[in-house]
């Protein structure tokens, strides 16, 4: 509901792709922060506590996003804060969600834990992009928000019940657990999670990239299209959803570091094949499938590794700390890449683009460390 509904949003506010890259930017770089969380969450007895404390205040900041928009108080600087508020407030909801199956589960099921929980959540995103999406064509981007604030205070009710302790030490202070946390990341043969971490910068930068590439395509090809904009998001996340559902019955454990390469450069020939067709809605949303496919398998191989090479009592520390490459990339690529689609054509965009994750992809090959990845 929030991804598909604030690009949209802010666009609708503005009127500006640049002001679009900004409002990413703020949520990226809000993102990149969590690595100051990780320590927090492992410390946390029975990490249930996280959704608890956070999902409640981010239905608070969503609802007044949707009352902003739809009773005409909403600014640019109002929604820019409260975008940041949610952003924060997910960091540590991402933290508490990224270690839970390495808690849970052992290392040979995080293949098969990845790919429930795309199944799951996938069904749950394709539905909620597709409510998004419907709530856009009919009510416009704050019937979203609405019923946003409404799932996350469903989410706490449900997240009563869980029991998710971690072995982790809680007596350490903050600073022997964010040192413990880094030394998992610097440390290793090669130092593997580093040149992962440099494929992450890279792939990272482009992270922005669809949703972009789709606000674009709705504004130029489809003429400020609400319909197309929701279609091809939709889209994308049903081939994301299909991503995890592979993998899961494959478990290619000892396959993820040739994984990352293929799953990139197929990100990138995908990119350029979309631009590339006739401007004909179902086709571009064939397309966005595979790109949604492709994009969402390399985020799937790499947090199944993550969950399976890491002890379970360090997880949110140490993945927390990962996602500081690709957070910092990302967080300026938002800014470039929302200047750079102000001004451009979705193929010369597209063109871009497709460069990036081919280079991200050709990384991935030739970083020994990363090619010969497995668990």
């Amino acid at each position: 509901m929030y991804a598909i509904s604030i690009p949209w949003l802010t666009y609708g506010v503005s009127h500006s792709l640049v002001v679009v890259g900004v409002a990413l930017f703020i949520e990226l770089a809000s993102y990149t922060c969590v690595f100051l969380v990780g320590p927090i969450v492992d410390g946390v007895r029975n990490q249930r506590s996280i959704f608890l404390w956070c999902y409640p205040p981010m239905a608070v900041a969503v609802t007044l996003i949707g009352l902003g928009a739809t009773r005409g108080f909403l600014t640019v600087p109002l929604l820019l804060g409260l975008v940041a508020v949610v952003s924060i407030l997910w960091d540590f909801v991402w933290a508490a969600d990224n270690a839970a199956p390495g808690i849970l589960l052992t290392t040979d099921q995080q293949f098969a834990a990845q790919g429930i929980t795309g199944a799951v959540g996938g069904t749950n995103a394709i539905a909620g992009y597709a409510a998004g999406g419907a709530l856009i064509f009919v009510v416009g981007p704050s019937g979203g928000m609405f019923l946003y604030a409404v799932l996350l205070l469903v989410g706490a009710g449900l997240a009563l019940p869980l029991q998710i302790r971690s072995p982790g030490e809680g007596a350490e202070s903050f600073l022997e657990s964010f040192r413990d946390g880094w030394s998992v990341v610097v440390s290793g043969p090669g130092r593997p999670f580093l040149q992962l971490g440099v494929v992450d910068a890279i792939q990272g930068f482009f992270l922005a990239a669809p949703a972009l590439l789709i606000t674009l395509f709705a504004e130029t090809t489809y003429h400020t299209s609400a319909l197309a904009y929701s279609t091809l998001f939709v889209f994308e996340v049903v081939g994301g959803a299909g991503a995890g559902w592979a993998l899961g019955r494959w478990n290619p454990r000892t396959r993820v570091g040739p994984l990352f390469g293929a799953t990139l450069l197929a990100t990138g020939a995908l990119v350029a094949i979309a631009v590339g067709l006739p401007a004909i809605l179902a086709i571009e949303a064939v397309a966005f499938f595979g790109i949604g496919f492709a994009w969402a398998a390399y985020t799937d191989v790499k947090y199944a590794y993550l969950r399976g090479a890491i002890p379970p009592g360090k997880l949110a520390r140490a993945t927390s700390n990962m996602w500081l490459f690709p957070g910092i990339a990302s967080s300026v690529g938002a800014l470039v890449l929302g200047s750079l689609a102000a001004g451009s054509d979705p193929r010369m965009f597209g063109a871009v683009l497709a460069l990036g994750f081919l280079a991200a992809g050709l990384a991935a090959l030739l970083l020994p460390a990363v090619r010969s990845m497995r668990y």
